[in-house]
């Protein structure tokens, strides 16, 4: 019976040490299932493709702005709601406001919101310094399965909120919401 301590410790560590690679390649991944995206003012055109529906690593989305005068002024209401199970009532498990010209000056200023700000930097031609100039602006395949999901959001249904408001005429400019559930993927990522 002494001896089975010795082999039992040694067939645990084995056995432990054989799945711990298998973790290295778990990753949350988010899938969406429907976009918003539209503008609530006359000086915005805002249009959306999203593309690839059926897949789940490939899907993509694409954004274009057309902004006829410049924008000052504007702050973004971020928020991350998980819909656990079938519920209807929603509590945000993170929001944030932000001074949108304050951020894009100072992207270190919000660690959490740098996650997507930089995967969507990459992938358009959005304006670097406030106030936005007219002009046409984009995000071109911006894929759900690519943003990096930090470790604290649970794997369940969700919604992505991103609200851009003028404080100085109250009034909402933007709304983007994005629906989706986050799965876990295996695989070499």
């Amino acid at each position: 019976m002494a001896n089975l301590l010795p082999v039992s410790l040694l067939l645990a560590l084995l056995f432990c040490s054989q799945l711990h690679p298998l973790y290295a390649f778990v990753k949350l991944v988010a899938v969406g299932t429907k976009v918003e995206f539209r503008s609530k003012v006359k000086h915005i055109n805002a249009s959306h493709q999203f593309c690839r529906r059926d897949s789940v690593t490939e899907q993509s989305l694409d954004m274009k702005l057309d902004i006829t005068s410049p924008l000052r002024e504007m702050k973004l209401y971020f928020s991350y709601y998980p819909i656990l199970g079938n519920s209807t009532a929603r509590t945000a498990l993170v929001k944030r406001t932000v001074d949108l010209c304050f951020y894009i000056q100072h992207p270190n200023s919000d660690r959490l919101l740098r996650i997507v700000y930089d995967y969507v930097r990459e992938r358009s031609n959005l304006p670097e310094r406030c106030p936005v100039e007219p002009g046409s602006y984009y995000i071109r395949n911006a894929k759900p399965s690519d943003v990096p999901v930090p470790a604290f959001i649970p794997e369940s249904e969700f919604m992505l909120e991103l609200i851009y408001r003028n404080e100085v005429r109250r009034e909402i400019m933007l709304e983007f919401r994005f629906y989706g559930k986050l799965v876990r993927m295996l695989g070499a990522f």
